[in-house]
């Protein structure tokens, strides 16, 4: 009896110190990671922010930029990391109260107001014009909401991430055929329920053949939701050196190893509630070059905004917080803005969606009342017409074509080639277009707009 005893003692011994070591080098490998990964940035926090914030105790929100860059890209076109657009941006809010996760969606075309560069432009260009720093600051002018960290995911980690948690569950929504990772091949897959690999959750996150831009939108904070999920589960901790070793060669982010470790061990022992929605809004033509843009509904921006902030602790917005709402008749893509109108200027109406009479379309910003996003909401399809096919306005008198602020010159406008890979390398300044703007004219209430090149699709 002694002998066993004195057998499983040494036994439990040897077990511990195994584990022991593996977790030390672990911890080792974690905070290795960590530290190759981690990328700062030249801003001491949101200006948008009060007081300082300890995202172990406190809501805070992280930025996820997902660039579809790989080697092959790379070194065809001479770029570094900072040189490509964004090709995914979504708002992850994570709310303590509730254990809940907002991940809002912001369409790559999105006319935005870039503080550093004092014009309107896509926001998948903020970027390639000045790295994380510079979608952060898009994002928070976007939504008047502050972004407290951000990550930078390279898209190909998508294939890493998945085949180290052994394949998602996804439902496939129609038949696919994209270019794999290195576009070296192709990644067929047929619509319905299954279980994906690495190659197969890019293909499904990259393509925008059959439906839209906002469909794959839609699709990539599925997968996100799908992916945090299996990352959760009891058969994914015994890959985390894995997982380790795809964050530390794939992404970057400016939040510290402690950080990281407090959350990770908060969010590993409660269930998390993920809600999700895509910012709405309306297809649009620059009058002056025909480039396409998607023109954030004002409505939905303001009541994001509302619900974020909210949950952020913050003071409820006014809607002329929001430039986007308070230069909604004014605003032109690529031409500076004057000091009257980013500090001064103000309309003498309310916004339309804060008259009296109208009725709210979008609930909270997230559950929206009988909606369907991909049926919804349409952004550039696939039918090819050429910048001269779209319609320019320049002498329509369409009343809602934006006014240019008088006394300023515009920026130099680029005009790289348009890539229909899925890469984001689209400069949408004279590129091939992909659909037709819809006819119907927005009347959902007063101080809406009618005619012109915008065309808004409804809730």
């Amino acid at each position: 009896m002694k002998k066993f005893l004195y057998g499983a003692i040494i036994l439990l011994v040897i077990a511990l110190v195994v584990i022991g070591v593996y977790l030390f080098n672990l911890f080792n490998a974690f905070q290795s990671g960590v530290d190759s990964s981690y990328e700062g940035t030249d801003r001491e926090g949101s200006e948008l922010r009060e007081e300082d914030i300890d995202p172990s105790m406190d809501s805070f929100t992280v930025l996820i930029l997902g660039v579809d860059e790989n080697d092959a890209r790379s070194e065809k076109n001479n770029m570094d990391t900072d040189d490509f657009r964004t090709d995914t941006m979504m708002l992850a809010t994570f709310d303590k109260e509730a254990d809940e996760v907002k991940l809002t969606g912001i369409p790559r075309d999105t006319l935005t107001y870039f503080p550093e560069q004092n014009y309107f432009d896509k926001i998948t260009h903020a970027h390639r014009e000045g790295g994380p720093d510079n979608s952060m600051a898009a994002v928070e002018s976007l939504l008047n909401v502050p972004v407290d960290f951000y990550v930078r995911v390279n898209m190909s980690a998508v294939v890493d991430v998945v085949d180290s948690l052994g394949g998602v569950e996804f439902d496939v929504p129609f038949d696919m055929n994209e270019p794999n990772l290195n576009d070296d091949g192709r990644t067929r897959l047929d619509a319905g329920k299954q279980t994906l690999n690495g190659e197969e959750a890019l293909a499904v996150v990259r393509s925008r053949r059959v439906d839209t831009d906002l469909g794959r939108g839609q699709r990539q904070l599925e997968m996100v939701e799908s992916i945090l999920s299996k990352a959760k589960s009891t058969g994914a901790l015994t890959k985390l050196d894995d997982l380790i070793k795809v964050v530390a060669d794939n992404t970057k982010h400016n939040m510290e190893a402690g950080t990281i470790r407090s959350l990770a061990a908060y969010y590993s022992t409660n269930e998390l509630e993920f809600n999700s929605t895509q910012l709405r809004g309306s297809d649009y033509w620059n009058p002056g070059n025909g480039a396409y843009f998607y023109w954030a509904n004002e409505e939905h921006l303001y009541t994001i905004s509302s619900t974020l902030r909210e949950t952020l602790g913050l003071e409820e917005p006014e809607p002329y917080d929001m430039i986007n709402v308070r230069l909604m008749d004014y605003i032109t893509p690529y031409q500076y803005l004057d000091d009257y109108y980013l500090e001064e200027f103000e309309p003498e109406q309310p916004p339309y969606f804060m008259q009296e009479g109208y009725e709210p379309q979008f609930g909270d910003g997230f559950d929206i009342p009988e909606s369907n996003p991909e049926e919804s909401i349409e952004g550039e399809g696939d039918i090819e017409t050429s910048p001269e096919e779209q319609p320019q306005n320049e002498e329509s008198g369409g009343e809602d074509v934006p006014r240019e602020p008088a006394g300023e010159t515009q920026p130099e406008q680029s005009s790289e080639e348009y890539y229909d890979d899925g890469s984001g390398q689209d400069d949408g300044q004279g590129a091939q277009f992909d659909e037709q703007p819809a006819t119907e004219e927005y009347n959902g209430g007063t101080g809406g707009f009618e005619g012109g090149s915008r065309s808004y699709n409804g809730v």
